[in-house]
C-alpha cells in the first residue's frame, strides 16, 4: 500500500462524561505491516459503550471537517440543545472528547466539549489543521444530515469522505426512486421537519438506490454530463455483489407512476427478473453498505464507522463480510461495533477490543 493511497486515520481517543461512559481512553494501533488491515472490532454487553465510541470519533471529525461552523452555533437557544442533554452523562454538566489524528506526516489533535446549558462550543484544534482538508463538503448543513445520520433520528448512512458512519437503524428503503432525483445534490435534496423542537430529515428514497439510478443513466450515456467508463465501472462492481450475494444482476428498470421506476434484478439462469425490494432484507444491508463503501471511498480514503454490521444478516455472512471489507478497499480505517463472535474471529486478537464495565473488570 503506497503512503499516498492512505487516509486519515484516528489514532487515539479519550472521552469522560458522554453517555453512559464515565472515563475512557485507548489507542488504535496501526497495521504492523504494510498490506495488513487497519481495523478494529468493538465489542461490549448490551449498554457498554460500542455505540457510543463511535458516534465520539464521527463527532471529532466533524469537528475537525466543518470547525468553523461550531463557532456561534448550538447555544442555549439553538436547536440542538437536546441533543447536549441526550449526551452529557446524567449528573453531569459537561462531556469532553478528544482525538489524535495523523496523516503521512501530519498530526492534530481536536478537543471538543459539550456543555449541558450550552451546547457545543468551538472546538479546539491543535497541531496541523490542513490534515483536515480532505475532500471537504462546503456548505453542508452540519445541523440536518451528519448529526441525524450519527444519532440515527435518519435511518441513512453519513457519507461524507473522510467520514462514513452506518448507524444501527440503517436501511434501504421499500420505495422507488423518481427520474429528478437524479439531478438533486444529495443530501441536501432531503425534505427537513421540525419535531420536538429538532429538526429532522425525512428520506424520501435510499441513497444507496439513487447511486444505482445515476450508475444505469450514465453507463447508457443518457445524461450530457455522464462519464459512461466510470458507470460501467460502478455497475460492474455493483453487479459482482449483487451476484455473490442473490445470484443475479441489474439489467434494467421498469417504468412506475407518477415518474418514478423500479429497479430490477435479473437471475443468472432465469428469464423472469425482480424488483431489488423482493431482496431479504440482509441481502439488501449487505450489497448497499459494501457498495456505498467501495463506491465513496475507493479514491478517497475514509475513516469508516459501522454500527453492528452483523445487521439482518446470517452467521455465515459475518466472518465474510469483514473479509470483503478488507478486499474491496483494504486503505480505509475500519472501526466496528458488534455483537457476533463470528466476526470477531475474523480478525486477528491485535484487531478487536472487549469494552468492560468497571464492576465487571
Amino acid at each position: 500500500m503506497t503512503e499516498e493511497k492512505l487516509g486519515i486515520r484516528l489514532s487515539r481517543i479519550k472521552i469522560s462524561n458522554y453517555k453512559k461512559i464515565d472515563s475512557l481512553e485507548f489507542d488504535l494501533l496501526p497495521p504492523l505491516i504494510e498490506g495488513d488491515a487497519d481495523i478494529l472490532l468493538l465489542g461490549s454487553k448490551n449498554g457498554g459503550g460500542k455505540t457510543s465510541i463511535l458516534e465520539c470519533c464521527s463527532l471529532l471529525m466533524l469537528a475537525g471537517l466543518f470547525k468553523e461552523q461550531f463557532k456561534g452555533r448550538f447555544r442555549r437557544d439553538e436547536t440542538l440543545l437536546d441533543i447536549a442533554n441526550l449526551l452529557v452523562k446524567a449528573g453531569q454538566e459537561i462531556t469532553n472528547i478528544e482525538g489524535e489524528f495523523d496523516h503521512n506526516n501530519k498530526s492534530c489533535k481536536i478537543s471538543l466539549e459539550i456543555n449541558r446549558r450550552e451546547g457545543f462550543p468551538a472546538p479546539t484544534i491543535e497541531g496541523d489543521e490542513s490534515l483536515f482538508d480532505i475532500n471537504k463538503k462546503d456548505g453542508l448543513n452540519i445541523f440536518d444530515y451528519p448529526l441525524n445520520s450519527i444519532f440515527s433520528f435518519l435511518g441513512e448512512p453519513l457519507i461524507i469522505p473522510p467520514l462514513l458512519h452506518f448507524n444501527s437503524y440503517r436501511k434501504v428503503q421499500e420505495s422507488n426512486p423518481e427520474l429528478g432525483m437524479m439531478a438533486d445534490d444529495y443530501p441536501r435534496s432531503y425534505n427537513i421537519r421540525r419535531s420536538s423542537g429538532m429538526r429532522s430529515i425525512v428520506n424520501p428514497v435510499s441513497s444507496f438506490k439513487l447511486e444505482i439510478l445515476r450508475s444505469l443513466m450514465g453507463q447508457a450515456s443518457l445524461f450530457e454530463d455522464s462519464d459512461k467508463e466510470k458507470s460501467q465501472i460502478i455497475l460492474s462492481q455493483l453487479n459482482s455483489l449483487i451476484q455473490r450475494y442473490c445470484g443475479g444482476q441489474i439489467e434494467h428498470l421498469r417504468p412506475l407512476p407518477d415518474n418514478k421506476v423500479d429497479i430490477r434484478i435479473k437471475p443468472i439462469h432465469e428469464n423472469e427478473s425482480f424488483s431489488f425490494d423482493g431482496l431479504s432484507s440482509g441481502q439488501k444491508e449487505m450489497i448497499a453498505t459494501l457498495f456505498l463503501i467501495w463506491k465513496n471511498t475507493n479514491e478517497h480514503p475514509s475513516v469508516v464507522l459501522i454500527d453492528e454490521p452483523e445487521l439482518h444478516l446470517n452467521a455465515e455472512w459475518h466472518g465474510d463480510f469483514v473479509r470483503q471489507l478488507y478486499k474491496l478497499v483494504p486503505h480505509n480505517q475500519y472501526i466496528l461495533a458488534t455483537h457476533s463472535e463470528e466476526m470477531f474471529r475474523s480478525v486477528d486478537e491485535r484487531h478487536r477490543s472487549i469494552l468492560m464495565p468497571d464492576g465487571d473488570q
